[in-house]
């Protein structure tokens, strides 16, 4: 009897320690969470992609969170539905691994420093990616059917497109000589990418598809490259171990696998991105490292410890934080300071009598519109890459035939911008042809008219 309860105590832990992860711990981490938070917000009521809000990858991944939010569309529910996924998440890799290396890679996986892994938890199409990778090196390892195969291929496609062509270039170099297996996966491989093209055809969305997700990646890469100096270094390593591996065993498909995952990194390598693809060489190194002693429960231990740690060195010194509420954003973390400056902001600008479209970071923007349970629209992401091709003219004619309320971040167009990837152009405009009306600390509202 205690055999068979013992696995399912251990997956109850690891969901309610994962959740306290995703709300308290690593909140500081959690990235884009609020932005793909949005793209299922605004699935589940009803708009579509591509046409009533922009996003710039295929659309599986905010389809799949937004039925976690069929009941209840708080930001919580999300949570709850990534520490599901992190639980099953984690079962692929006892599979893999076996227990004993598994935690161990968990423990990685949650470690703040010296590299941030534990971003790597929150929920999103990264995420996703990355766990459609996991299923796919378990249904390599297990010699699974070819058939099941071509549909996590595809629908790694249907999550990035990036990742799921580079995928598929794998199996096309590896399997050239196995016609029949190649077949076999390529015809499946259409499947999840048919349904998604009747889907936007069915929407009359499919030349925004195009233009989004295809056509804009020229604007992306071309305005959003970035190179963090330390995790540029951090990532040549790990492709240095990846490519010798591959050199040492070329007949595995689970190291190019990790090779293409490579893409995950491009054009932005930063802590978040190059977290993914160093945690998928340390899963190969893992498949071949022996360990000669027992050391889960240690390592789940340790997993309790620094993520503990990390939630004290938060509330300790970073700017007096405290736990604060918003409508559908229960359990944020934030400075007293920020906190305040926000609900000035919002009970501002909801008693303003024309629209208010909000023009200052892509979260911050999703953060106003869910929390007053509103639209999303083409204006709340406003990023470099993010409006197709030519997609800073596309983006600035909407704005010059948009009248209202505009609201700015007076430090993402200073000297000194926190942020590469916001569309300036945009704050110069307004700034040049609207009527300032009121200054909240960095925040400026504009009236045009």
């Amino acid at each position: 009897m205690k055999k068979k309860v013992k696995p399912y105590i251990k997956y109850i832990l690891l969901f309610f320690y994962f959740l306290f992860c995703l709300i308290i711990s690593y909140s500081i981490l959690r990235n884009d969470t609020f932005v793909n938070y949005g793209f299922s917000y605004a699935i589940r009521n009803g708009e579509i992609p591509y046409k009533d809000f922009n996003l710039v990858i295929p659309p599986f991944s905010p389809f799949l969170y937004s039925l976690f939010l069929i009941f209840n569309k708080s930001i919580l529910s999300y949570y709850i539905a990534q520490a599901f996924l992190l639980t099953l998440f984690s079962a692929f890799i006892f599979k893999i691994l076996g227990e004993n290396k598994g935690f161990l890679f968990l423990l990685i996986m949650c470690l703040p420093f010296p590299i941030s892994f534990a971003s790597t938890i929150f929920p999103g199409y990264n995420f996703l990616a990355f766990f459609l990778l996991i299923i796919l090196i378990y249904l390599e390892k297990e010699k699974k059917d070819d058939r099941l195969i071509g549909i996590i291929l595809g629908l790694c496609f249907c999550t990035k497109q990036t990742i799921g062509i580079a995928f598929l270039l794998s199996n096309i170099y590896y399997l050239i000589t196995n016609k029949k297996k190649f077949f076999k996966r390529i015809s499946f491989f259409f499947i999840p990418i048919f349904l998604l093209v009747l889907y936007l055809i069915c929407t009359k969305s499919l030349y925004s598809f195009i233009d989004l997700c295809f056509l804009g990646l020229l604007d992306f890469g071309s305005t959003n490259s970035y190179k963090d100096p330390f995790y540029l270094v951090i990532l040549i390593i790990f492709l240095i171990i990846c490519l010798l591996k591959i050199k040492n065993n070329k007949t595995n498909i689970i190291n190019y696998y990790i090779l293409g995952f490579l893409f995950m990194t491009l054009p932005i390598i930063d802590f978040y991105h190059t977290s993914y693809f160093a945690l998928g060489v340390i899963l190969l190194i893992l498949l071949d490292f022996n360990l000669v002693r027992e050391i889960k429960i240690h390592a789940f231990l340790f997993m309790i410890f620094i993520s503990g740690l990390y939630l004290g060195v938060e509330f300790k010194y970073i700017d007096n934080m405290k736990i604060c509420n918003f409508p559908n954003f229960p359990y944020l973390i934030y400075s007293n300071s920020y906190y305040i400056r926000l609900k000035k902001v919002n009970n501002y600008t909801q008693k303003l009598n024309k629209d208010v479209i909000f023009l200052v970071r892509g979260a911050e923007n999703y953060l106003f519109k869910i929390m007053n349970n509103e639209r999303l629209t083409y204006f709340d992401l406003p990023n470099y890459g993010n409006y197709g091709y030519n997609g800073v003219e596309k983006i600035l004619n909407k704005v010059k035939h948009q009248q209202g309320y505009f609201v700015l971040d007076s430090t993402l167009y200073g000297p000194n911008p926190p942020t590469q990837q916001y569309i300036v152009e945009l704050s110069t405009y307004i700034r040049n042809n609207s009527q300032k009306i009121k200054t909240i600390d960095n925040f400026e509202i504009y009236l045009k008219e």
